[in-house]
């Protein structure tokens, strides 16, 4: 992605809206994720970090960290996990963060919450809101003609059966933070995964929260 100086500008100028949106700074992991999942579900769009609400310039300090967090946000935070483009603009001595998120062919993309719980988010207008009525009917019917597993779901299920059958512990020790470990997933989205298996009675789990336990039925 190139974008120079004055393209930055002619952006911003445009304002934000349905497919661009500008923070001073980086939101926090579940903030930022459900902008990114907004986007991935609708039409795709801009997110400039380092820019005031009112299109003036702000500027970050550390790009290179900030473009390493939506990467990583993108990867851990969503589900399916999302490949964000990043780049960094100079404007003089201030440095602005621009993420472009594509339309996805995977939609409908759901993004994680602290609480465990997941949002299917689009864009409507300048804001971000869970979707609902027609529009989640449309997201999910477009699923439901992909319909299989995803790669993380299926190599989870691979990797229970393997850690059951070697542990010699009764009911196994696969756990979504050893899976998070062995495979260099993020633990939030682990266990996402994990309750979406359980729930679709393909483990089954025992033990209450980061102790919960899953093996198959």
């Amino acid at each position: 992605m190139n974008i120079d100086e004055p393209e930055l500008l002619e952006l911003i100028a445009e304002g934000e809206g349905r497919g661009m949106e500008f923070k001073r700074g980086l939101p926090r992991d579940e903030r930022l994720a459900r902008t990114l999942c907004a986007f991935a579900n609708t039409r795709g769009g801009l997110l400039f970090i380092g820019v005031n609400d009112n299109g003036s310039l702000y500027g970050v300090s550390q790009p290179r960290s900030v473009m390493a967090d939506i990467r990583r946000v993108a990867r851990e935070w969503i589900e399916h996990p999302l490949r964000v483009e990043t780049t960094t603009v100079r404007c003089g001595d201030l440095a602005v963060v621009v993420a472009r998120i594509a339309a996805s062919r995977r939609r409908p993309h759901r993004a994680l919450r602290r609480s465990g719980d997941e949002e299917i988010v689009v864009r409507i207008g300048s804001s971000n809101r869970v979707a609902r009525g027609a529009t989640l009917d449309a997201l999910n019917n477009g699923a439901s003609r992909s319909g299989s597993r995803s790669s993380l779901e299926a190599q989870i299920l691979a990797w229970v059966d393997q850690r059951t059958r070697l542990s010699r512990t009764p009911g196994g020790d696969a756990s979504p933070a050893l899976f998070s470990q062995a495979h260099n997933v993020g633990v939030q989205r682990a266990r996402r995964a994990f309750v979406r298996l359980e729930r679709d009675g393909l483990l089954v789990g025992h033990g209450k929260g980061t102790k919960r336990i899953y093996c198959r039925p």
